[in-house]
């Protein structure tokens, strides 16, 4: 029979992992960390640290609250925390994050922006109608008198 305290101080520690060899298509949401040593297509959220191994590939959007990246990710990544990219990643993405960490031999290409990604920079300003133009006024020109 299992001790439900030492479950919970387990559950602490608890992470995902998709495996070398395994390729996932689709939505994955986890509310604790994530690594990925195989490949997934879609969208992964986690509230916990995503780390993809030197093995691990990911195309698709990101969310999560921290991420290590040592292997191949294409697409967008938004992350709260900190973002690191070990010498062997190669991120070709659009990244939102609070922190960055580059290696030495990283590669990165794309956009990176530091903070939470703003919906409201997206839209366009709404712009009020424009005043007509004042007419031109001539101010009188003095004429000399003899």
């Amino acid at each position: 029979m299992m001790n439900p305290v030492k479950r919970i101080a387990e559950s602490v520690h608890e992470h995902n992992r998709i495996v070398e060899g395994a390729v996932i298509e689709g939505t994955i949401q986890s509310p604790v960390d994530f690594r990925v040593d195989g490949t997934i297509k879609g969208t992964l959220r986690t509230q916990g640290k995503l780390v993809i191994g030197p093995q691990g590939s990911v195309e698709g959007q990101v969310f999560a609250g921290e991420a290590s990246i040592a292997g191949k990710l294409k697409g967008s990544l938004e992350v709260k925390g900190l973002t690191t990219l070990a010498q062997t990643a190669q991120v070709h993405a659009e990244l939102y994050t609070g922190q960055i960490s580059i290696e030495a031999g990283a590669q990165f290409s794309g956009q990176c922006h530091m903070g939470v990604k703003s919906t409201e920079a997206a839209k366009p300003a709404a712009s009020a109608p424009a005043a007509p133009a004042a007419p031109a006024v001539k101010a009188p020109v003095p004429t000399a008198t003899a």
